[in-house]
């Protein structure tokens, strides 16, 4: 038997939306690792790009990946790493390694927000109705990110693609909140299929 606890989403109990239209889904638990480092320190910017063997995103909104992690830009010096949840420890203990002599911060932020993905030719439409982002400047494309609000839940926008597939990252305590809203905004375009 496992010691580990057993974690219970407060969405587990939602069912998918699916439509031609539009979709909202939860992803399943990620590994969300928040990185600050000083925004000038080229030694600890060269070390953790070496480590992920991919640039680090370089301005705001921007985000770079692989297949096994993925980095969205937060501010000038912080940075959210996105992993597979059973990952994120090694990870976590390998940038300690790499980056012990330098000075930053790693903290494992997995806890703090819950995932949910919209997708469909209707997303952005549903996102408009309630986030302030002006979607024509940005999240133009795939590979960027913005921090907003949706309705009264703070959010972290992700769009994963040039398709019109956002993840939706939300604090634990507003994730039910915002599941409704969303549900409820995407009807329109789900009973006009």
């Amino acid at each position: 038997m496992s010691n580990q606890p057993y974690i219970f989403s407060p969405l587990a109990q939602k069912e998918k939306i699916t439509s031609n239209n539009i979709s909202l889904e939860l992803i399943e638990f990620l590994g969300k690792i928040n990185l600050r480092l000083k925004e000038n320190d080229a030694q600890a910017r060269n070390a953790l790009e070496n480590y992920l063997t991919y640039s680090l995103p370089k301005s705001a909104g921007e985000v770079t990946g692989n297949n096994q992690t993925r980095v969205l830009w937060l501010g000038p010096n912080e940075y959210l790493l996105l992993s597979e949840d059973d990952k994120k420890d090694n990870i976590i203990n390998e940038l300690r390694e790499i980056l012990s002599d330098l000075f930053c911060a790693i903290t494992d932020v997995s806890d703090y927000y819950l995932t949910m993905r919209l997708s469909g030719p209707k997303s952005i439409e549903v996102l408009t109705k309630a986030c302030p982002l002006n979607f024509d400047l940005y999240l133009t494309k795939g590979n960027s990110c913005a921090q907003s609000y949706i309705s009264k839940a703070t959010v972290l926008i992700d769009r994963l693609s040039d398709d019109l597939v956002f993840d939706i990252s939300v604090r634990w305590s507003f994730a039910d909140y915002l599941w409704d809203w969303l549900a409820d905004s995407s009807n329109e375009f789900i009973l006009n299929k």
